[in-house]
Order: C-alpha cells, then sequence, then structure tokens
C-alpha cells in the first residue's frame, strides 16, 4: 500500500457569514442552543474549518494517475492495511446469510416524524449528484436540514421513513434494512463476477476505515475492497473516495456522496464522483468513529437507514460497529443477479 506523500495543502477557511448562518440556524431550530449545534458530543476546539466541497475540488485538482493526493494526512497504521482481510472477515455463505435474519436489542418506537433521512440533490448536465448526511447525537433531522439551507444548499430533501414491502430480501427492504433508494440503486457488474467498489482512504489515522471496508466484504455478491491512498487502474472497478477534516459544527459527523447519470436519482450508479466525508469537529461520546466509517460504506454500496434503533445504519450516528443481520442478507440479494 502506497502511504501519504508530500504535505497537507493549506485548508481553505469557511466564510464567516456562512458558518454563523449554519450555527445560528442550527440553535434557532432547537430549544437548548448548545446542544442543537453541538449534538450529545464533545467537540474538538476548532482553529481552522475546511470546506467539504472545496476540499473534494482540491482532491481532483492536485490528485496523481494512480488516485494517491498530496493532501492526504498521516494515516498511522492503516498505510500497512490489505486490499482484502478474507482471514478475519470470510465471504458470508448462503447458509449463513439465511440464518442472519432477525434483530437484537430493543426496538424503540419509530416515531416517523422525528426518524428521517436528510439528502441534498443536485442536478447538472452530466451527472445527478445526491448527498446523505449522517446527524450527530442531539441534531433532528430538520435542525440538520435548517443548517444546510442556511449554508446555502438549494435541494435540500427530509425523508421520513418509508413504508417498503418486506417479503423478499430481493425488494427494496429485509426486516429492518432498508436500500438507500427505492427503486434500488446498484453498481454494475461492469464484466467482473460481481461489481468491485475500491475504497480510496485519504482519511486520518483516527478514523478506522481499514476496518470498516473489510465488515462489508463479508457479503456475498458484492466486492469492497480497501486502498490507502491510491486506486490503480482496473478495468471495470470503480474507485469512492473517502476523506476527513474539520467540517465544523455543520450538525453532520458523515456524509456520503453518490452519483447517477444526469435525471436520475436511482438505478446504476455512474462510475465516478462518489465519496465520503468523515467530519473531525465531533469528538466521539454517545457515537463511534468506527460507527461512522462503517455507516457510510453501507450507504455507498447502496443501503439506507435502518428503522431499528440499534444498528450501524441507522439514522443518527450510535455505537453500534458490526454490520448487522439483516443488512447483509439484503445486501447479498441486491447483487444477486448480474447487472
Amino acid at each position: 500500500m502506497l502511504e501519504a506523500q508530500g504535505s497537507e495543502r493549506p485548508r481553505r477557511l469557511l466564510g464567516m457569514a456562512a458558518a454563523t448562518a449554519v450555527l445560528v440556524s442550527l440553535a434557532m431550530a432547537g430549544s437548548a442552543h448548545a446542544d442543537a449545534v453541538t449534538g450529545a458530543g464533545a467537540t474538538v476546539t476548532p482553529t481552522t474549518t475546511i470546506d467539504p466541497d472545496q476540499q473534494y475540488a482540491d482532491y481532483l485538482a492536485t490528485r496523481r494517475p494512480d488516485g494517491s493526493w498530496p493532501g492526504a494526512p498521516d494515516p498511522g497504521v492503516k498505510a500497512k492495511s490489505p486490499v482484502t482481510s478474507l482471514h478475519t472477515y470470510p465471504k458470508l455463505t448462503d447458509r449463513q446469510l439465511a440464518g442472519m435474519r432477525g434483530r437484537t436489542g430493543e426496538v424503540a418506537t419509530i416515531d416517523p416524524a422525528v426518524q428521517a433521512t436528510v439528502q441534498t440533490v443536485r442536478v447538472t448536465k452530466d451527472a445527478t449528484i445526491v448527498q446523505t448526511y449522517l446527524p450527530v447525537p442531539g441534531v433532528t433531522p430538520d435542525q440538520l436540514a435548517a443548517g444546510l439551507r442556511a449554508q446555502g444548499h438549494g435541494d435540500v430533501r427530509v425523508t421520513r421513513s418509508s413504508d417498503f414491502s418486506t417479503t423478499a430480501p430481493s425488494s427494496c427492504s429485509y426486516g429492518s434494512a432498508r436500500t438507500v433508494t427505492c427503486p434500488v440503486s446498484f453498481w454494475r457488474n461492469n464484466g467482473h463476477e460481481d461489481p468491485i467498489v475500491r475504497f480510496n482512504d485519504h482519511s486520518g489515522s483516527s478514523w478506522p476505515v481499514s476496518k470498516a471496508v473489510p465488515k462489508w466484504n463479508q457479503v456475498a455478491n458484492i466486492d469492497s475492497w480497501y486502498y490507502w491512498n491510491s486506486c490503480p487502474s482496473l478495468a471495470g472497478a470503480r474507485c469512492v473516495d473517502v476523506f476527513s477534516g474539520n467540517y465544523g459544527a455543520t450538525g453532520w459527523v458523515g456524509r456520503a456522496t453518490r452519483t447517477y447519470p444526469s435525471g436520475a436519482t436511482s438505478g446504476a450508479f455512474a462510475e465516478s464522483g462518489h465519496r465520503i466525508q468523515l467530519n473531525d469537529y465531533y469528538s466521539p461520546t454517545t457515537f463511534t468513529r468506527n460507527n461512522v466509517a462503517t455507516h457510510e460504506v453501507g450507504h455507498t454500496l447502496g443501503l439506507g437507514h435502518n428503522v431499528f434503533s440499534n444498528d450501524v445504519l441507522y439514522y443518527v450516528a450510535n455505537t453500534r460497529e458490526d454490520i448487522g443481520g439483516e443488512n447483509p442478507v439484503l445486501l447479498a440479494g441486491l447483487y444477486s443477479i448480474t447487472r
């Protein structure tokens, strides 16, 4: 694996007016101002904040042909992580998947007025760009949406819990698990036995992306590979870039960006433009960074928010880190046919 090369690029400060608008909007949306901004977790003391969209633009402008980026921070031990960890995380068999339905723990009463998915949608002539946000504990979807609008996002959508059919794992749901869209979104096989999704990790050492990706690679019918700061050419495979940074008191701790051909918001993913961004601002107390990284990888593969409160794909960050039982069944069903 390649180690990070060069020094980190200077980080662009968010405009003070935009940053202030986000904080004011979030604060006004809740009854307790501090909780509305910071959620239930403590925050680090920010020195400078960076704009996640500008971060990605900087990456596109300076990345090398092999997908490495001079701005990547020190990865720590992640730089030595293998592409796959089949010894530790072997592929689940059909028999194992058949026995995995079922929930552990208690299921909270689901209030569809509270549980929701917050997304922004932007359509260009070349692509439709959908960004899904994971709220930090203590920030409601409506508060988060208000903050995003104040930040200048034009099309912010709050989608309440969907009542998908749960009749078969090949549908949009299975038990408590949900696909990210219905009709489903998916990666094409592109000539491979299973679709290959490679996660090109440019995040800092505190984000265990190298542990999150192999967990999802257990799922049958789709391959998820981990790379540190590189994504060498491989016909039919694609790269999903993973970043971290101090994005400020935005109300979200993780953001997954997926792209489609222009005009589409479900179906086959576009082959490029996908990324995950992990917010350093929030110091985990009532959630873990492993949870957030695992959650965002699940979104990128095609899973949506889970209506089971004790799940890694619940609509708000928490402490659950394994991929559960129903998520892998649904995901394996999604990719059980060649597309």
